[in-house]
């Protein structure tokens, strides 16, 4: 079974709520609908690894500076700033995030 309808009602919702194991409850109108099948599809899923590994590599902060400069500015950056062999692997790792995130969508 994959969906049922009860009405909008007090008794329609105990009835709703009675159903073993639901997927999903929604409630519109004049109906309540449950979901409780193999073949229900959630509205909100939860996001894949790739949309999780965007949503982080979005908030790391370097690499939305490296997102927010043109390419000389990168260059500039680089020349000037990068002096350090920590600061050199961090610039490295950064690079590679973004080398894996944008690989994934080729």
């Amino acid at each position: 079974m994959a969906k049922l309808s009860f009405p909008n009602t007090a008794a329609g919702l105990l009835s709703a709520y009675a159903v073993a194991a639901p997927r999903d409850v929604s409630i519109g109108g004049q109906t309540i609908t449950v979901f409780d099948g193999e073949d229900f599809t959630a509205r909100n899923p939860p996001p894949s690894k790739d949309e999780q590994d965007g949503i982080a590599a979005g908030k790391n902060e370097e690499l939305s500076a490296l997102q927010a400069r043109s390419p000389e500015e990168v260059k500039t950056w680089v020349a000037s700033d990068v002096k350090t062999l920590a600061q050199m692997q961090n610039v490295i790792a950064t690079l590679a995030i973004a080398v894996s995130i944008l690989a994934r969508k080729l």
